[in-house]
């Protein structure tokens, strides 16, 4: 599997990039405001558009200010923006005409030699067309005329996005596949050389060290897997939510590129906000989860640990929690065996009358609902996928079906099946009868 393709949008402050960033989407994942600066953390989010799949990066607004800060926030928010990306659109902005700004963020882009699209936003009518001609002088070729609030040009400039985009698809291996993700500094490296039993990447304790994710095949008995380690930041930036935040959308594309994901929190603090979305981002895009706590070598209260995240993260009783040290190597040795055991399970293949049987047992034992005095009858259930298992149920009524009771035969297939670690997809569809 090859990772995620990523596209980042660059730009100074109030020239629409959120509201390009909600259009591409296709969602209102930005907040948008006409107050410069609005967007102080930088949002990336997923895009679909004519089969492919792609990751967006806003970058935030990038403000000049004196003349030293003013090339110095270029610098830093571009130059790491382009890391992580395969495209990149430089928003400006008609009404406004050329910035200096605009210059120069012109020279970092072409410098990257990665495709470019100069977008010349708030072309909202006719008459503003005769604004985007000047826009060529900033070198990055034909400027793409669009209306990000009103969607003008913007299906034309998907098109040709993703026409330079990297392909997604799978490459010759497709075996077994983890991706060890998680915070900076948590010990990504230091996991996977113990599981890979040499010290393949250098380790220190300054966050970002990692450069590029390098794929290693790991033997366990007679079965093999291939790590997939997250590459960390290729430069230190001086802001650590800079740091942060580009940790997160490299652990986004290396979960794309696993069947199973161990996410890696580091034991001496409980679960972040950040720790929280890289597992529930892997876990809602139907990948096997394992929460991985490292260093308890320092002490800790493992049920206490438990607590806390499950407190924060509900998903989280539905994975394994692995505790261990990459330092001793005390509990490691559990991380490979549980891989195996949920690769099996996004694998399985349920038989047709034990799944029904299953059903027809829990609905024996808690009824459906009955709204507005209609019941509501599960007629009949099959698998209709795997990676992860995807089982469609016919009802009559699967509208009035209440979260209550789809969780509740959730959790019965799952206790059934002993589904730790894999997320399960119950469909429900009308039938009559």
């Amino acid at each position: 599997m090859s990772s995620v393709p990523t596209v980042a949008i660059v730009g100074r402050v109030n020239v629409g990039k959120s509201t390009l960033f909600n259009r591409l989407a296709g969602s209102r994942v930005a907040i948008v405001d006409d107050q410069p600066g609005v967007t102080r953390d930088r949002k990336m989010t997923w895009a679909h558009w004519s089969g492919h799949d792609f990751l967006i990066i806003d970058t935030g607004g990038l403000d000049p200010g004196s003349e030293d800060a003013f090339q110095e926030s270029i610098e830093r928010q571009v130059n790491l923006a382009l890391q992580e990306a395969d495209a990149v659109i430089l928003l400006v902005d008609a009404t406004s005409g050329i910035h200096p700004f605009d210059i120069e963020a012109a020279k970092l882009v072409r410098k990257t030699g990665l495709p470019s699209f100069l977008v010349v936003n708030k072309v909202d009518n006719s008459p503003r067309m005769d604004l985007v001609p000047e826009f060529y002088s900033l070198g990055l070729g034909e400027p793409w005329p669009v209306s990000a609030l009103h969607g003008h040009g913007s299906g034309d400039l998907l098109d040709a996005v993703i026409s330079v985009l990297p392909s997604s698809e799978k490459t010759e291996y497709d075996g077994l596949s983890l991706a060890v993700v998680g915070r900076p500094n948590v010990g990504k490296s230091s996991i996977v050389n113990r599981l890979c039993r040499e010290d393949r990447n250098i380790v220190t304790d300054v966050p970002g060290t990692t450069r590029d994710s390098i794929d290693t095949m790991v033997a366990w008995h007679d079965k093999e897997v291939r790590i997939v380690d997250t590459a960390g930041l290729r430069r230190k930036s001086r802001k650590m939510d800079d740091v942060e935040f580009y940790s997160t959308v490299r652990a986004w594309k290396s979960i794309s590129r696993g069947d199973v994901v161990l996410v890696l929190m580091d034991a001496s603090e409980y679960p972040v906000q950040q720790d929280i979305r890289i597992a529930a981002k892997a876990w809602e895009m139907g990948k096997g989860v394992i929460i991985g706590v490292n260093k308890i070598d320092l002490g800790i209260d493992k049920d206490l640990w438990v607590a806390a995240i499950i407190q924060r993260f509900n998903q989280a009783k539905n994975m394994p929690i692995i505790f261990f040290s990459a330092l001793t190597g005390e509990g490691v040795g559990r991380i490979l065996p549980t891989v195996f055991e949920i690769g099996r399970i996004r694998e399985m293949d349920l038989s047709t009358s034990e799944i029904n049987r299953k059903i027809q047992d829990a609905v024996e034992e808690v009824q459906p609902p009955s709204p507005r005095g209609k019941s509501v009858k599960l007629f009949y259930a099959t698998q209709v996928g795997q990676k992860p298992p995807r089982i469609l149920i016919f009802s009559n009524r699967p509208e009035d079906i209440p979260e209550n009771y789809r969780r509740y035969i959730e959790n019965s297939l799952r206790n059934w099946l002993g589904m730790k670690g894999v997320p399960l997809k119950i469909i429900y569809r009308k039938r009559k009868h």
